[in-house]
């Protein structure tokens, strides 16, 4: 049975603070009821375990994280409650569940030169329902408010082949997971020592021994 925390609780537990391998999510995985939507992807390079409340939401993060422009993702990131309060209200809009309650946006990513990027992660255009908009309302207005840049993604634009070859290669980010000839070509990848077309075919043994051939010469 799943529980969900109280705000006063994730405050103690410094939830939504942080940087880095030290960032904790305001939400976890561990408050909703498992459905196969949710799940806590490894970061490859600082080893944190990142929530994902939907699958779009994973399929995204790959793609941001293996950006290098992207040098931290903090997932289920909690927003200024005034603040949000303040648009809602300016706006005409009923601010989710109540006054007290804290939004969160699906990714806020700082940048190489420093600047914010935040990301909201739905389904499909189509999907968006009256009251989705109002709170992608909000959420944008947050953000232009903050200075930060907004992107509203959509599940029905991830390149699953990037995808799938990310979560390939970085399973051997780390040096010490390479055991074979293969797992030694995907960390090379991993790490961009080998430039590859991620995009437009999936990672096979068959590429991965072309790698090897054109090393060797």
């Amino acid at each position: 049975m799943a529980r969900r925390l109280s705000d006063k609780t994730k405050q103690k537990l410094k939830m939504g603070r942080g940087t880095g391998k030290n960032y904790k999510p305001y939400i976890t995985t561990s408050e909703f009821n498992s459905n196969g939507t949710t799940s806590v992807i490894k970061d490859w390079k600082t080893g944190r375990g990142v929530h994902c409340l939907s699958q779009g939401e994973a399929d995204w993060y790959y793609i941001l994280r293996w950006d290098d422009n992207n040098v931290d993702i903090r997932e289920q990131y909690p927003l200024d409650n005034q603040v949000t309060n303040e648009i809602a209200k300016k706006n005409g809009i009923k601010h989710p569940q109540s006054e007290s309650y804290i939004m969160t946006i699906d990714f806020m990513v700082t940048e190489a030169d420093g600047s914010l990027h935040a990301y909201s992660v739905k389904i499909s255009k189509n999907s968006l329902s009256k009251r989705s908009l109002e709170i992608l309302c909000i959420e944008k207005a947050y953000c232009i408010a903050k200075g930060i840049k907004y992107t509203l993604l959509f599940k029905e634009d991830v390149n699953q082949t990037l995808v799938n070859n990310i979560r390939l290669v970085t399973e051997f980010y780390d040096p010490l997971t390479v055991f074979d000839k293969y797992s030694a070509i995907k960390h090379k990848i991993a790490i961009k020592e080998y430039l590859v077309q991620m995009d437009k075919r999936v990672i096979t043994d068959i590429i991965l021994d072309e790698l090897l051939e054109d090393d060797k010469e």
